[in-house]
């Protein structure tokens, strides 16, 4: 599995846990998604979401 599945899967179990409903948790990985700038690298894209909470 990738880094990026495993932060992918986490978020969402994250949310879910928090009680989001499924139109939550698909914002929050579409936010994810969008915010990801592949020429930086996954641990960029992992650094910049952990911040985000």
């Amino acid at each position: 599995m990738s880094d990026l599945e495993k932060l992918v899967r986490r978020r969402m179990q994250e949310e879910y846990s928090k009680g989001a409903s499924a139109e939550e948790i698909a914002k929050v990985v579409r936010d994810l998604f969008n915010s990801i700038d592949l020429s930086e690298g996954l641990d960029a894209v992992a650094v910049r979401t952990a911040d985000r909470r």
